[in-house]
């Protein structure tokens, strides 16, 4: 009985050791990471953010943000657009309600300074309630994680650009650019939404893991397509500068804002 308990005992004795690096290695990743930031760059209408307080406030054009754990409602035609810490676009249309229920990152120093990618390591997790929502994430880092919570579901994003949309018909899935994966609420079977495509979930199709409706990105409204290069257009505004001697980092405009304030009509501008 001995020699056969021997090989069982080092296996055991293995795994046990593999559990404990790897709560390790996470529990020291979540301690080296804080809240991420959020810069307004377009910001219209009735908006209100309620901050994990419950706090109410209303946000101002180039407002810089501590999102995490925050609720953001939005009134009816207004909207509001975000250049996250992480290189992330993010559009809130009209109507809408938005909670941020993960936003953390790890610090970063000058040298990792860039627009064209990610300066460190993110994750991050909204949940859509009900409205319109746009995120582009071309330029997140592959370590990084970008997920949406819907009513029935969640989406993985990674380097694409997608419109997330909830109403009483469903969800209304659109991939703009990239390819982007629907989880059913079993979060086993999944759907992979390629560029250009589109899908309509009912929740009693969510439950059964099919797929209500099939459309193309043209049968949208014209309203989305800006409604997408809004959130693209943000997410290349702004430049995040690494922080001194430990301090949060700061934003930066890539351009003068004269230059964004001219009367010339400009992709964010649509009505819903």
């Amino acid at each position: 009985m001995r020699n056969t308990l021997q090989p069982f005992r080092k296996t055991l004795y293995g795994l046990i050791a593999v559990g404990c690096l790897s709560m390790g290695l996470t529990t020291a990743l979540s301690a080296d990471m804080a809240e991420g930031l959020a810069f307004a760059t377009s910001v219209k209408g009735n908006i209100q953010i309620t901050d994990t307080k419950g706090q109410l406030t209303e946000p101002n054009l180039h407002d810089t943000l501590v999102l995490n754990g925050a609720t953001i409602k939005t009134g009816k035609n207004a909207h509001i657009f975000f250049a996250l810490s992480n290189g992330v676009g993010v559009g809130i249309g009209s109507s809408s309600e938005v909670i941020f229920e993960t936003y953390v990152q790890k610090s970063f120093p000058e040298r990792k300074e860039r627009l064209s990618s990610e300066p460190s390591v993110s994750n991050l997790s909204i949940r859509l309630v009900t409205g319109n929502l746009a995120i582009a994430s071309n330029q997140l880092s592959p370590l990084s994680q970008a997920r949406v919570y819907l009513p029935s579901g969640d989406l993985r994003i990674h380097s694409a650009t997608c419109i997330v949309q909830h109403d009483e018909l469903g969800s209304h899935i659109t991939a703009r650019e990239g390819t982007i994966t629907y989880y059913y609420p079993d979060g086993e079977k999944r759907e992979f939404i390629v560029e250009s495509q589109s899908i309509r979930i009912s929740p009693q199709s969510a439950k059964l893991g099919k797929v209500t409706e099939n459309m193309t990105w043209t049968s949208l409204p014209e309203s989305m397509d800006k409604f997408s290069k809004a959130t693209q257009l943000a997410s290349q505004r702004v430049l995040f500068k690494a922080g001194d001697n430990g301090n949060p980092p700061h934003a930066v405009l890539v351009a003068p804002t004269a230059f964004y304030d001219q009367s010339i009509a400009r992709p964010y501008e649509f009505n819903d």
